[in-house]
């Protein structure tokens, strides 16, 4: 698993791509953090529900095009999942917090697109 410092870095640059102005600039300028994040999150055995919900939404950006709907309800289950998750981090450092942001950041990706 990454160190904290490495974590820290993973989740700057997730928050980077979800928090760009309007949005990320293409969908797919995303995908080398959620490859970073599989890497990482395929050896926690507490991360299996969020590895296939990041796996489905790296497929639906690869795609050539993007089930809108679906899209967004992915976005919406990995906030949930990414919360769940953050449970397991403890109180101790700075890690669920973090991770609350980059869920409160996917749902708002999710309802940007939605309207």
């Amino acid at each position: 698993m990454l160190t904290h410092e490495e974590s820290s870095e993973l989740l700057d640059s997730t928050m980077n791509v979800l928090e760009s102005e309007g949005g990320p600039k293409t969908p797919q300028s995303g995908l080398g953090v959620i490859d970073q994040w599989l890497a990482q999150l395929s050896q926690a055995e507490n991360a299996k529900d969020l590895t296939n919900t990041l796996e489905q939404v790296k497929t639906q950006l690869e795609s050539d095009e993007i089930n809108t709907n679906e899209f967004i309800q992915l976005l919406d289950t990995l906030a949930t999942q990414t919360t769940e998750f953050s449970t397991f981090m403890g109180s101790e450092g700075d890690m669920a917090t973090r991770l609350e942001a980059v869920s409160s950041a996917l749902q708002s990706l999710a309802g940007q697109l939605g309207h």
